[in-house]
């Protein structure tokens, strides 16, 4: 009886697990919506098939399978969820304190139970790439995460996405901020290069010296012999040791690192060219708003930009006292320089530009094509970070990081009805309490 029991309690057991097991690979099938998806012709009345958190296959009159659960997303839009290129959001606190430290990484600050992962997945935000803040020297290294998870290890996509440089003087002048920067730079420059020098050969022996002196090492071993015992042990040299502080900056130096470097005004942008052409960078640049002056000089450096979040706004020109609109996406599309776009800082002056697709709804409400501005919220976010292989387009094989919208995307009605991350889908408007009480002014119930 005793062994019976002790059967069924076994069955029982591992009948369980396999029944989690089968819960937690349990296949999704979005279907019915128009699907967006960034890389060919939009698909009406479409199905996604995700299995283990990527996409399996995408179309239309899809076999769903039959345990799979089922997303009705019909009279919805599906579309890649939104990456996000630059933030500092996220963390418990952003270094900007210490000023020269290529090798702090933002995922030891990452929180995932921070407010802004939250809002973003109510966003439709589904990567972000965080990075140490505009005030700063060489700040730490950037990360692309995710934005569902409960571990911050189950969120890294990219766990070194660039190493943060700003041209903003954290103290002083811009000259003492650009001489500080360009001394770090040198003194790994030039320990990279001691380390790379080849063995000088000039010295070598000619071979028949090398004969002779062999000859005599022969001769004078047997003499060593009787007192080799007697003598202390050499010490060999010890092998140098790379410090963290050098190795990040070497892997800067070897571009195997890019920089993304900050530039506040417009006379940082002519800095940064120099630098980059000086110590051979692999760069990217987060641009403040009055760099819009040097839009002619980030065209010729052909590089991959992201745009203050404060898009629009006026300026006063100083010889006629004139104020003039200034428009952030119009004059950098008018110089032909990809951009992306971010959200929030200290310049934002809108509530709007807390949010990605506002920034890029304004850019299409100033001429650019809805297209673009879509590209800019997706792939080409993914592209500036080399992510563009799991994230950024609906694709066989991608991740399954994917935003339900009730409507065409951009538009101000539209609101983000689910976001899948990894194939979980974490987050969903009619579940989002704390909209409902925006929404409604109903107050949460006491517990």
């Amino acid at each position: 009886m005793r062994n019976k029991l002790t059967f069924t309690v076994c069955c029982l057991a591992v009948s369980m697990v396999f029944a989690s097991f089968a819960s937690a690979q349990k296949p999704i099938a979005i279907r019915g919506g128009k699907i967006i998806t960034m890389s060919g012709d939009p698909i009406e009345n479409g199905t996604i098939i995700i299995r283990d958190g990527r996409i399996a296959e995408i179309g239309k009159d899809l076999k769903v399978p039959v345990e799979a659960q089922i997303i009705d997303a019909t009279g919805q839009v599906v579309m890649p969820g939104f990456v996000e290129a630059h933030s500092s959001s996220g963390m418990s606190q952003a270094n900007e304190t210490n000023q020269t430290v290529p090798y702090l990484s933002v995922i030891d600050s990452i929180d995932p139970m921070n407010s802004y992962f939250r809002n973003a997945r109510r966003n439709g935000v589904t990567s972000v790439a965080i990075t140490p803040g505009n005030s700063t020297l060489i700040g730490g290294q950037a990360a692309v995460i995710k934005t569902g998870g409960d571990f911050v290890d189950e969120m890294i996509l990219k766990p070194v996405a660039g190493i943060k440089i700003s041209l903003r003087p954290v103290s002083g002048g811009r000259m003492s901020h650009l001489a500080k920067l360009r001394k770090a730079l040198n003194e790994a420059k030039k320990k990279l290069d001691d380390k790379n020098k080849p063995k000088d050969d000039k010295n070598e022996k000619s071979d028949v010296k090398k004969d002779a002196d062999k000859a005599k090492a022969e001769t004078k071993k047997d003499d060593d012999k009787k007192t080799e015992t007697s003598k202390p042990a050499e010490k060999k040299e010890e092998p140098k040791v790379e410090s963290e502080l050098d190795k990040a900056m070497f892997a800067l130096l070897e571009g195997k690192i890019p920089a993304i470097i900050y530039c506040e005004k417009a006379m940082d942008v002519g800095q940064a060219m120099r630098l980059i052409k000086e110590y051979k960078l692999d760069a990217k640049l987060v641009l403040g708003r009055e760099c819009h002056k040097a839009a002619k000089q980030v065209a010729k450096m052909n590089l991959p930009v992201v745009l203050d979040s404060t898009l629009v706004f006026w300026e006063e020109d100083p010889r006629t006292q004139e104020e003039e609109k200034i428009v952030l996406p119009e004059i950098f599309r008018k110089h032909n320089v990809k951009f992306v776009f971010q959200v929030g800082g200290s310049s934002s002056q809108t509530l709007g530009s807390n949010f990605l697709w506002y920034q890029a709804a304004t850019a299409v409400k100033y001429g650019m094509p809805v297209q673009d501005a879509l590209e800019a919220l997706t792939i080409l976010p993914a592209k500036f970070h080399g992510i563009e292989k799991f994230v950024g387009t609906i694709e066989k094989g991608k991740d399954a990081d994917i935003v339900i919208l009730s409507g065409e995307p951009l538009k101000v009605g539209t609101w983000v009805e689910k976001t899948i991350v990894g194939g979980d889908v974490v987050y969903e408007k009619e579940k989002d309490e704390q909209l409902e009480r925006l929404l409604t002014g109903k107050e949460a119930d006491s517990e």
